[in-house]
């Protein structure tokens, strides 16, 4: 894998540069050999270190007094001066002029921008926060989510079927975004109408470093505006539910209080931004990928055909397809204090970058980590994170990769890829853009 390969900082985190390669699975193997905490200055981002060992990752995730969210909880471009920072913040405020509750969470916003959800946060409000929709979790709400998914994954597969004869389409675009943006705005109490709205403004939030997934391909501000259509949207939600509660996810939200007190404007909004996206595009991206793998390893494939009918050979496969996409790259936490990993010094104020896409290929964990095996067992992959800030929805997302497998395996009477996937230019959510698939599928057992 590292023969005639020359490391770069940018390859680690770089939008393009994923766009291209994908995970850069090289880079990240070079590192975990040859410097596993490695400091590195990228281009128009600022300094931070690579963690790449899954050991590694553990250790930072579980001590978030150490290692902080706040106030960089994800590593990408930023305004490089002070003045160029100024410019920017004079423009996001004229962008915003028609909109005065958000002109004055911009205005307290200080580094930490207009969106703070459970990502951004830290003890004592992340526990706080976290809880306050833990209760909507309960198992009646998931048996029901369990037969609501398999109606929506059901018809769209006969959909997808037609009158059975072979087909194309783009995966992604056509397919994987639906299952789990149908559930997501029915948690959100979306109507269908308005599913689109939302499915767009994901992606904008999401990849928009990818020039198709931007709302204005040269304009990187107009990701503000997207951010102005959620907070307006979701402020119209809130006080729908707040006038008529359910028992939606969103109802939760909406009416949740802490001290008695409804949520402040930016944490209420960020809330459901960050159940929208998070539960939309991680998914979709898992599916994907998931499928990906199958297609090119046919023997997995042919595996999965055999044993389709297993629910917990499901559930495995479902793992290693969650491992080998990881589509959450990374995160990153601030140090509080002057501190030592891997024998190096750490200094208080430091970023490290915790790269998943790493830590699931890490040699020292997975055996033969680049064979895809959907028998893996254990899989300690850390997809989903760990510790206090491991995935709220992880549930959510393996019920949905879950059932949507155990339906499709079954039915699948040809499928190929038709040509190389799009990827995303995007280093912190990644995945296929756009997946072109000939198949014929037969009729639900």
């Amino acid at each position: 894998m590292l023969e005639n390969y020359t490391f770069s900082d940018n390859h680690v985190i770089q939008p393009a540069y994923y766009g291209q390669v994908g995970h850069p699975h090289q880079a990240f193997a070079w590192l975990r050999q040859h410097d596993t905490l490695r400091k590195v200055q990228p281009d128009d981002i600022r300094p931070f270190w690579v963690v790449t060992k899954h050991a590694d990752v553990i250790e930072i995730e579980k001590q978030p007094e150490l290692f902080a969210s706040e106030p960089r909880p994800i590593l990408g471009p930023e305004a490089a001066t002070p003045e160029m920072r100024e410019e920017v913040v004079a423009e996001i405020f004229k962008r915003l002029q028609d909109s005065p509750r958000l002109l004055e969470v911009l205005a307290t916003a200080g580094e930490g921008g207009l969106i703070r959800s459970l990502v951004q946060m830290d003890p004592p409000d992340h526990p706080v926060y976290r809880a306050l929709v833990q209760p909507w979790f309960k198992p009646t709400n998931i048996k029901a989510l369990d037969r609501r998914l398999s109606e929506i994954i059901r018809q769209m597969l006969d959909d997808m079927m037609a009158d059975g004869s072979e087909r194309e389409a783009d995966f992604v675009q056509d397919i994987a975004i639906y299952p789990p943006l149908k559930l997501i705005t029915e948690l959100l109490g979306v109507p269908e109408e308005d599913e689109w709205r939302i499915l767009k403004l994901t992606n904008e939030i999401f990849a928009g470093d990818d020039p198709e997934m931007k709302r204005a391909a040269d304009d990187p501000l107009s990701i503000f505006e997207t951010i102005k259509d959620i907070y307006e949207y979701f402020s119209d939600i809130t006080d729908r539910l707040r006038e008529h509660p359910n028992e939606k996810l969103a109802s939760y939200i909406a009416n949740a209080r802490i001290d008695g007190e409804y949520l402040p404007y930016k944490e209420l909004i960020s809330y459901y931004t960050i159940v929208a996206t998070a539960g939309h595009d991680t998914t979709r991206n898992a599916i994907s990928g998931g499928l990906h793998a199958l297609l090119t390893h046919p023997d997995q494939l042919a595996l999965l055909q055999q044993t389709a009918g297993d629910e917990d050979a499901i559930k495995l496969a479902v793992e290693e397809m969650i491992r080998w996409s990881t589509p959450v790259v990374q995160f990153s936490r601030t140090a509080m204090q002057d501190t030592t990993l891997r024998g190096q010094h750490i200094r208080q104020g430091d970023t490290l970058g915790l790269f998943y896409a790493s830590a699931n290929f890490d040699e020292d964990v997975f055996d033969e980590p680049f064979s895809f095996n959907i028998q893996r067992k254990p899989n300690r992959h850390l997809a989903f994170g760990t510790g206090p800030h491991q995935c709220l929805g992880l549930l959510l997302a393996r019920l949905e990769m879950r059932i949507f497998f155990e339906q499709l395996i079954p039915r699948i009477e040809k499928m190929e890829l038709l040509g190389d996937p799009e990827r995303l230019q995007a280093s912190f959510v990644h995945g296929f853009k756009h997946m072109p698939i000939r198949y014929r599928l037969r009729p639900a057992v």
